[in-house]
This record gives C-alpha cells, sequence and structure tokens, in this order.
C-alpha cells in the first residue's frame, strides 16, 4: 500500500477551492518580485532558524550541532519558491515534506507557526520597501503559496501517518476511517470544553 506522492499532492490540491490555491498569476507575481525576494534571503534563513533553535519545543526536534546542515535546506527551498516552477514537481515536493516531518517529530502547530512568521515578515518587509498596492499584491500571492503548501504538509503528514499505522499493524484503511467514526461519533464538542 505505497503512497504514490504526486497523486497524493493532485488528490490534496483537488481538495483546495481553486480561488485559494496558488495559480499563474501569483507565479508572475513572484517573478515581479524576485530581487527583492533574493535579497530578503538570508534574512527569512537566519530568523526562521532562530526562531526555531530559540524556543525549547522546537530545538528539541534538532541535534545541538545540526543548524549548518538544515539552512542549505531552507535555502534551495527558498531559491525554488522565489523562482519556479510551481509543477507537479515542486508541490510534490511540499507533500514530501509530510513525512519527513513524521520522520522528525515535526507537529503541524509548528510548521503552520513558522509558515505564519514567514508571512509577518515577509508583510513588514513589502511594507517597508513598497507602496501599500504592491504589498497587497505580493502577500495576497504569498498568501495562496502558504494556503497551498500548509494543505500539501498537513494532509500528507497525516494521510502518510494513518497509512503507516495501517502498514504496521496489518488493519485496512477502510477499517481504521470505521473505527475513527465510531470513536468520535459520540463526542460532543461542547463536552470538550
Amino acid at each position: 500500500m505505497k503512497t504514490n506522492i504526486k497523486e497524493l499532492t493532485q488528490t490534496i490540491i483537488d481538495m483546495i477551492p481553486t480561488s485559494l490555491r496558488f495559480n499563474a498569476h501569483d507565479e508572475a507575481v513572484f517573478q515581479k518580485f524576485k530581487p527583492f525576494h533574493e535579497k530578503l534571503s538570508e534574512k527569512l534563513v537566519k530568523g526562521f532558524y532562530d526562531i526555531l533553535f530559540g524556543y525549547p519545543t522546537t530545538q528539541s526536534i534538532f541535534k545541538p550541532d545540526e543548524r549548518p546542515l538544515r539552512e542549505p535546506d531552507l535555502q534551495r527551498w527558498w531559491q525554488r519558491t522565489i523562482t519556479g516552477p510551481f509543477d507537479i514537481n515542486y508541490w510534490a515536493w511540499q507533500s514530501a515534506v509530510g513525512v519527513i516531518h513524521i520522520k522528525r517529530k515535526v507537529k503541524n502547530p509548528m510548521m503552520i507557526s513558522i509558515w505564519g512568521w514567514i508571512l509577518l515578515t515577509l508583510q513588514k518587509e513589502f511594507s517597508m520597501n513598497y507602496s501599500p498596492q504592491d504589498t497587497f499584491e505580493a502577500m495576497d500571492s504569498w498568501h495562496r503559496l502558504a494556503i497551498t503548501v500548509q494543505s500539501l504538509i498537513a494532509e500528507s503528514y497525516l494521510h502518510n501517518y494513518i497509512v503507516a499505522l495501517a502498514q504496521s499493524t496489518g488493519t485496512e484503511l477502510a477499517l481504521l476511517d470505521r473505527l475513527v467514526a465510531i470513536e468520535v461519533a459520540d463526542i460532543d464538542p461542547k463536552s470538550l470544553s
């Protein structure tokens, strides 16, 4: 029951409303601002890892001397992201991050919150260097990228986690779905408070 990452990627993309997905217009916007994006590269990579290594919960997923090994990975992601192309290979790469996060014990709140930091940092940088209209245009595209990438990573994480659980226990996915449905059927959301 091996997962085909490109098929999974397309399935996840199809779940995202079209108006919220990163699109060809957004890719053109990224090209328009590419020189500025390139100037931000070092600041984004350094700040990203300053946050992760400065917080005990996220720092614990790294080995003490690992930062110099991880920064080039993020640098490669940044360069590909600001350059494109945004094809199925790019999106499948984002889905594969979900599997990497399972292996590294990176939880979705960690991923989503660091994406928030990226967006906040970009908004600040754009607003200090561009008109409100240009800032809006750039951030609109960045938000659609974040929606698309976060959806791919989070759903790939969940899908692959469940597939691994099914395979390791010899349980069919359909049975796991039924067991989960039974378990949550009687949970009253009001009782969770």
